[in-house]
């Protein structure tokens, strides 16, 4: 009987007791602390999102030159990737000599890069407006928003350089050359870096003589492609 006087009568103190509210003080202090860990927070995860995106972006690019290099092989036809250092644009293709174009007569039907079926003109151009030989603006391919390209530097060799004078492209600036894959499997020796406006920095490496691709940071790797 003792016992339960007691609990009602400590139930009663409580109830009796008026409930304790959150000061001004408080409730800043509380949102002072949620803000400084958002403003520590926020930034790192940001930070986190862009180095992923660049890492993906890269990791992209090697894949394409896997899919590209075994095109090659598939096809027996070189195939070459372009791109635009400063910018987000770049393009995978198939190769056609100029040859091609030149030797067909007028009216002749050639399929382009594309896969699209075109007639040549008297003077061996195609009949399609704005489309050059091998090239056509469904090439081009982009990479996320924020990232670009910052360099492609391909190693010289007289295999590129024949397949450059053949098709018409050769060019004397290395950061524009071509990246070629040849239908032997091998390819170009080549190193393409990418980076984002955080200035996170990329570097996609191609390795010529067995065309086996890599992505690595660029504080782990060499200025110059190398065998």
């Amino acid at each position: 009987m003792g016992s339960l006087k007691s609990c009602i009568a400590t139930k009663r103190f409580w109830e009796s007791t008026p409930k304790r509210a959150f000061t001004l003080l408080e409730l800043i202090l509380v949102l002072a602390i949620i803000g400084l860990i958002g403003s520590i927070a926020v930034p790192a995860l940001l930070d986190s999102y862009e180095r992923q995106k660049v890492q993906s972006s890269a990791d992209m690019i090697r894949i394409s030159w896997e899919e590209t290099r075994l095109q090659a092989m598939r096809t027996g036809q070189t195939q070459v990737f372009e791109c635009v250092p400063g910018e987000r644009d770049f393009s995978i293709r198939s190769l056609q000599q100029q040859s091609d174009y030149l030797n067909a007569g007028a009216g002749a039907e050639l399929m382009t890069a594309s896969g699209m079926i075109v007639e040549t003109q008297s003077n061996g151009m195609l009949s399609t407006q704005g489309t050059l030989p091998g090239q056509s603006a469904e090439d081009t391919e982009k990479l996320e928003e924020s990232i670009s390209f910052v360099s492609c530097i391909v190693a010289g060799d007289m295999r590129a350089y024949t397949t450059a004078q053949k098709t018409g492209t050769l060019s004397t600036n290395t950061s524009s050359q071509p990246v070629y894959f040849y239908p032997d499997g091998s390819t170009s020796t080549a190193e393409v870096r990418i980076q984002n406006t955080r200035g996170d920095v990329r570097s996609i490496q191609l390795r010529g003589l067995t065309g086996q691709a890599r992505v690595m940071s660029i504080l782990n790797v060499a200025s110059t492609p190398k065998e």
